[in-house]
């Protein structure tokens, strides 16, 4: 794959960058199973000089082939941490949306009440089924009521920082 002179490659990047995308990789990789190749992108989406970047150079710069990181372009701009930019004829640019981590966040948070009803009604539906049964959605159960109460202290301590640093 060749490059422009400007754009940045893997073997390019500075040692600290390198280390950087490498780590934030690794984490993905061994929490999430994600390869490393995607663990990269996401990694070098976050620092990339400059913040829009073509699949060429997103490509270059984590060392990967469009065919591994083009389906996860896809599912971060349809989740909405990406956006594409490009009219017809041009290629597309990709680019991390402004807060779009702590909007991802914020939108698995707000999943999780609806995660707690769906396994609450697991247990009536489960109601006459052997402990065993009942014991694997309990302890799920069990989770999602813990961590829902505490969800709204911790967005609005979220909320309240965010005024405080925006002020």
């Amino acid at each position: 794959m060749s490059s422009a002179p400007s754009e940045k490659r893997y073997d390019t990047l500075t040692p600290a960058e390198r280390s950087f995308v490498d780590e934030v990789a690794r984490h993905y990789h061994e929490a999430h199973g994600v390869t490393w190749e995607k663990g990269r992108v996401m990694a070098w989406m976050i620092i990339s000089d400059p913040a829009e970047q073509t699949m060429a150079q997103i490509c270059a710069a984590v060392d990967a082939a469009p065919e591994s990181i083009e389906q996860l372009l896809e599912q971060l701009t349809l989740a909405g941490l990406y956006t594409r930019t490009g009219g017809d004829g041009e290629e597309p640019r990709y680019r991390l949306v402004d807060n779009g981590y702590p909007k991802a966040v914020s939108d698995t948070f707000a999943s999780w009440p609806e995660y707690h009803r769906i396994f609450q009604y697991g247990l009536e539906v489960l109601a006459d089924a052997t402990p065993e049964r009942r014991r694997r959605i309990a302890e799920i159960e069990e989770l999602f009521r813990h961590i829902v109460g505490d969800l709204a202290d911790m967005s609005a301590r979220w909320e309240r920082h965010l005024q405080r640093t925006s002020a």
